[in-house]
């Protein structure tokens, strides 16, 4: 009963204490020192404070001149990044940890100088502008560990400029040790949480749009990169993180963070609704909303660049916030009725980022830069939401695509197999066509065969005629040739004579080979050349050169022609080229001038053409060689002088 009662009266004293620390004296001055009792402590009623504007004053005229400073709560608003100095007495306890962690939030820099009576103990900075180096060890920029002894009085002088350009707010607490670490470790924890399921979503989506070139994953990628961005320069990790030694500078890419996720949500919109396509004219108002947003990142920039005043910044954007709420608003509306339940998932997240934007900017509004407490846990909660329902949508739109594919698929597969069954008629009927077409050409290439047997018949009995009546003029002609006394007439029969056996000669070569084939120059020439001179020179004192290639030939149209001009030629050589000649030479060429020209040579070296004498006179046969020449589309030229020499064009 005793031990309850005990129990009861120090519950009852803890319960008085907050009341005892918060009387004063009529003058508005504290009645006594803040008693540190190892619990968090609010140091806000026991500050007093001077104005410092143009930054002078130092610590050792303040601390010895106490009456300087006024009351905090009797002081009005003054210039927001003047210098104030603050200042409270603080007393420990008999315990342990009496309270040694000083806390704040949001002031950019904050000087700390611990006086026992007169003597500084100790000159700490902070602040959330506060480099790095300039920290001390086991500091954090808005928290810093004072050495206090226990059953102390010591005062604590603060100046404190904030560079923002909002008001400052000296939400000072002095915390035990252990508990502020506690409470850190449950933040820090609580965040890590956070962005852990943030970064496993952003590295999601990375794969998913690397895989599926899905355009809406990369709109969904910059979403979470930026707002993911500005949770983290918000609650302070990416000052942390990348730039300890320069928290100003980074401390400029907050808001375009922000711009950058709302440019990731505006893209992801437009193309998952297919806004361009499905609904033209909102896209036709929205379209700007891109040049609306780098505009407002850059005046951003410049303003907190140039000018520093983040408050200034912050209201425009609050000024800004109800048109871009009216805009979401109105595309909702206009496209709820037009869009499916799948993409309505979306239209969900969309509607929860305006919720949460109007949070942040009511609580901006009420809080000032306070506010910026609650953003790291409402973004990142946001994030998380948006992601779900996209990825809820995503997947219900790709079932219905899946279910929309399958009925296609069984519809084409239908149609396909009545298209087959179709073909499968159609190449019947083709088919039976086909074999009454083939029956019917089978008939005519048996008629067809009898008819090429029964004419090949009639051509072999034409050529056996042929060759039968050239042979019996020819014998005709030869018995002849003894009996006929007269000159000229017996020259006149041996120049028949030959003709018949140079044709003859040709009409064997052409029964030896097929129909459209050719003739060799060599051999044939060779062939009428031997008879011609068993004729005309019986002694064989000419001689015969030829330079004509083995594989040289002529086709069988041109060999009569051919086989004519030469036995015109050979026969007036033999007749009158060559009178009491002491080496006679008849020289015949042929060389190929192309795949489809022979250029033919013929020269001997007998009289030649006496000058003034006509070339009919000494050649008769030259009429006739220049009609064969041009019934064979060749062309001749002739020459005179040491003999006579002839050189043909002939297509082969």
């Amino acid at each position: 009963m005793a031990h309850g009662i005990s129990f009861l009266q120090r519950s009852g004293l803890l319960l008085l204490i907050p009341f005892i620390l918060c009387l004063h004296q009529a003058d508005g001055s504290p009645l006594t020192s803040p008693l540190l009792i190892g619990q968090r402590l609010s140091l806000r009623p026991w500050f007093t404070v001077v104005e410092d504007s143009a930054g002078t004053l130092s610590p050792d005229q303040l601390i010895s001149h106490p009456t300087t400073f006024v009351p905090l709560d009797t002081v009005q608003k003054g210039n927001p990044t003047s210098y104030y100095w603050l200042r409270a007495d603080l007393r420990t306890g008999d315990i342990n940890d009496p309270g040694r962690v000083l806390t704040f939030s949001n002031l950019t820099f904050v000087d700390v100088y611990l006086y026992a009576g007169t003597t500084l103990i100790v000159h700490k900075t902070a602040g959330a502008f506060r480099p790095h180096n300039e920290l001390a060890d086991g500091d954090g920029r808005l928290n810093t560990m004072l050495p206090l002894d226990r059953n102390k009085t010591y005062t604590l002088l603060l100046r404190v400029h904030h560079t923002k350009h909002y008001q400052p707010v000296f939400d000072f607490e002095m915390l035990p040790k252990r508990q502020f670490f506690d409470a850190l470790r449950v933040k820090e924890s609580f965040d890590a949480a956070l962005l852990g399921a943030v970064s496993v979503f952003f590295v999601y989506t990375l794969l998913s749009w690397v895989v599926s070139r899905f355009r809406p994953y990369l709109w969904l990628l910059l979403f979470i990169g930026g707002i993911g961005c500005y949770v983290v320069s918000s609650s302070g990790y990416w000052i942390d993180w990348f730039s300890p030694d320069n928290p100003a500078a980074a401390w400029l890419l907050n808001a375009q963070f922000l711009y950058i996720g709302v440019l990731g949500l505006y893209l992801l919109v437009v193309d998952f609704w297919r806004l361009r396509k499905d609904f033209p004219r909102i896209y036709a108002w929205l379209r700007w909303t891109p040049v609306l947003l780098a505009a407002r990142s850059l005046s951003s920039l410049g303003i907190n660049f140039l000018t520093g005043d983040y408050r200034l910044s912050n209201y425009i954007d609050r000024m800004c916030y109800p048109l871009m709420l009216i805009a979401v608003t109105a595309l909702l509306w206009a496209c709820w009725p037009r869009i499916n339940p799948a993409r309505r998932y979306l239209a969900y997240g969309i509607a929860l980022f305006g919720l949460a934007g109007l949070f942040l900017t009511a609580n901006a509004l009420l809080h000032q830069e306070r506010s910026l407490t609650s953003v790291g846990m409402v973004g990142d909660c946001t994030i998380l939401t948006i992601f779900l329902l996209f990825s809820t949508g995503l997947k219900e739109e790709m079932r219905q695509h899946e279910l929309a594919k399958q009925a296609v698929l069984e519809e084409l597969t239908r149609l396909q197999q009545q298209q087959n069954t179709i073909l499968e008629k159609r190449v019947e009927e083709r088919t039976e066509a086909l074999n009454v077409s083939n029956r019917r050409l089978l008939n005519q290439k048996h008629l067809l065969a009898e008819r090429n047997g029964k004419i090949e018949i009639l051509i072999n009995e034409l050529n056996h005629r042929v060759k039968n009546n050239l042979q019996l003029l020819y014998s005709l002609f030869s018995l002849q040739l003894p009996i006929v006394k007269d000159g000229t007439s017996r020259e006149m029969l041996k120049g028949n004579i030959g003709k018949i056996r140079a044709m003859m000669l040709v009409n064997q070569k052409l029964l030896n080979y097929e129909k459209d084939s050719n003739v060799g120059l060599c051999e044939f020439i060779s062939e009428l050349a031997v008879h011609l001179q068993k004729i005309y020179d019986t002694k064989e004192k000419t001689r015969i050169v030829q330079d004509i290639p083995a594989g040289l030939r002529l086709s069988d149209k041109h060999t009569l022609s051919f086989g004519l001009i030469l036995s015109e030629l050979f026969t007036n050589t033999f007749k009158h080229a060559f009178r009491d000649h002491p080496d006679p030479c008849i020289r015949v060429e042929a060389t190929a001038v192309n795949d489809h020209l022979v250029e033919f040579g013929y020269s001997d070296n007998g009289v030649g053409i006496p000058a003034g004498e006509s070339n009919e006179k000494f050649t008769m046969g030259i009429p006739l060689i220049k009609d064969l020449t041009r019934q064979m589309n060749g062309q001749m030229t002739i020459s005179g002088g040491k003999g006579l020499s002839y050189s043909f064009t002939i297509p082969v």
